[in-house]
């Protein structure tokens, strides 16, 4: 098995967006139902992509920069 390096996981922040953009509408629709646990669940992922420094430690991936290049 070959090794990925970290950069190849970093993606464009239009790709984040997006991503976002689905999860609201998403939240949007749970919440119209009455799915409170999906309305959590997805404000949940927003907000970890929102803040990905939370997720991990800069121990988990020394000398990774988020955004740099590739």
């Amino acid at each position: 098995m070959t090794v990925n390096p970290i950069e190849r996981l970093d993606v464009p922040l239009t790709d984040v967006e997006q991503q976002i953009a689905v999860l609201r509408a998403s939240q949007l629709r749970h919440a119209a139902l009455g799915n409170e646990h999906e309305v959590v669940a997805d404000g949940d992922a927003i907000y970890m992509l929102l803040h990905p420094e939370l997720c991990s430690t800069d121990a988990d991936y020394p000398g990774w920069i988020p955004g740099g290049t590739r």
